[in-house]
């Protein structure tokens, strides 16, 4: 039996690896395999994120139910061991993150490939799939319109549209309608958000123990970077990722306090002030707030930021504090695929049979990875999807059915 896997990627070759008892060949239009594995997590690739099923898919944004077979057929706990068991030391940090020990993302790359060539597996690079024909024979693959392949089954991997210049582009995508599977409509995922607001004095600024929050989507606390376009960092991608689907402009709220009751925060300035009583308000909250954010505080406020400390009025005060807990901002758009880190959206997960995924359209063609409409939130969680949807796949596809 043979098996075509396209896409080299984390799914592709954890498929390909997993696949026993065939003939398997790898397609991949890059140079190298793992291309889009060696920028994630800057550089030192969060594979996974070592914690129960259930934890895991409450951090799933999109069709967690899906994964549930899926993830316990191929674990956290099984994703350390197979790097591992392929040469691989890894060690495990804050938030259950796993990482390479060695903090090199080419050598998670390493340990899959080594896992795919322990099972045999044969690699076509720098070539294109241009075409798919299932026929009584098999699927014949039309590979850069030279030659034609066939393969008894066939495993997409072909990832998503995120970070484009990897390789991760949908140029699958019109190949897998053709079979009658739907794409659901594709947005950027855990992307940095752009903002009505010009906030550029302020870039490069890291928000710590903030609060973002935004109608129907949950609130998320962590740290905020603002940036030359909008905002950034760990609560912007997670706030992108809830937030995928919906339409623009829509408004997010920043609580720059949020350990501190209205009340609270009140008395706070008021004790600050008390030691500015002669200083102008641009100039007296700099015990409170970052330098470089004051201004837009301010601003919002309707307070003039030239106006004596001592003259500042209760009323004042309260638009000050306002502002300071729900500081609001006019999301306009993304940063787009080029920075994106998954995409959101994919096959319709409703055609794929989640226990094999296989299509429920096609025998013989299965899926695995980003190329599925599923994405989570930031923490390894995305390439654990890919791995536990690749493995699957791979079993799946080399079973003899007979």
């Amino acid at each position: 039996m043979r098996v075509g896997v396209i896409g080299g990627g984390a799914a592709g070759l954890i498929a390909a690896g997993s696949c026993k008892n065939a003939e398997v060949v790898l397609f991949d239009h890059n140079e190298k395999l793992g291309k889009k594995l060696y920028i994630t997590g800057k550089g030192r690739c969060n594979f996974t994120n070592v914690c129960d099923n259930n934890e895991f898919l409450s951090n799933v944004v999109n069709n967690a139910p899906f994964l549930r077979s899926a993830l316990s057929k191929f674990t956290p706990y099984d994703a350390m061991e197979l790097i591992e068991n392929n040469g691989c030391k890894t060690k495990v940090e804050r938030g259950r993150r796993a990482f390479p020990q060695s903090d090199k993302a080419s050598d998670i790359t390493a340990a899959l490939r080594h896992y795919a060539e322990s099972n045999g597996v044969r690699f076509r690079l720098n070539v294109k799939i241009n075409s798919i024909e299932k026929t009584d024979a098999g699927f014949i693959l039309d590979v850069d319109n030279a030659q034609k392949e066939r393969f008894d089954r066939v495993i997409i991997c072909s990832g998503g549209l995120s970070y484009p210049s990897t390789g991760s582009d949908g140029s699958m995508h019109d190949i897998i309608k053709r079979f009658g599977h739907e794409i659901t409509p594709c947005y950027p995922s855990l992307v940095g958000l752009e903002t009505v607001e010009d906030l550029s004095d302020a870039e490069g600024l890291t928000l710590k123990n903030v609060t973002v929050s935004a109608d129907k989507i949950p609130s998320v606390f962590g740290d905020l970077m603002i940036t030359d376009v909008g905002i950034s960092g760990p609560i912007a991608l997670t706030m992108s990722a809830y937030a995928a689907k919906r339409e623009f402009p829509y408004d997010v709220y920043i609580d720059f306090k949020p350990a501190l009751s209205d009340d609270e925060l009140d008395k706070r300035i008021i004790k600050d002030f008390s030691t500015r009583l002669n200083k102008q308000l641009k100039n007296a909250l700099d015990d409170l707030l970052p330098n470089s954010i004051i201004r837009f505080i301010i601003d919002k406020s309707g307070v003039s930021g030239n106006r004596v400390v001592n003259s500042v009025t209760k009323a004042e005060r309260s638009a000050l504090c306002d502002v300071i807990k729900h500081f609001r901002l006019t999301v306009s758009g993304t940063e787009g695929f080029s920075r994106a880190v998954v995409t959101s959206g994919g096959v319709n997960v409703k055609q794929i049979n989640p226990k094999t995924m296989e299509s429920k359209l096609v025998s013989g063609l299965y899926f695995g990875g980003e190329v599925i409409d599923v994405d989570a939130l930031t923490g390894g969680y995305n390439i654990q999807i890919a791995l536990s949807t690749g493995y699957v796949a791979g079993v799946s596809a080399g079973e003899d059915n007979g």
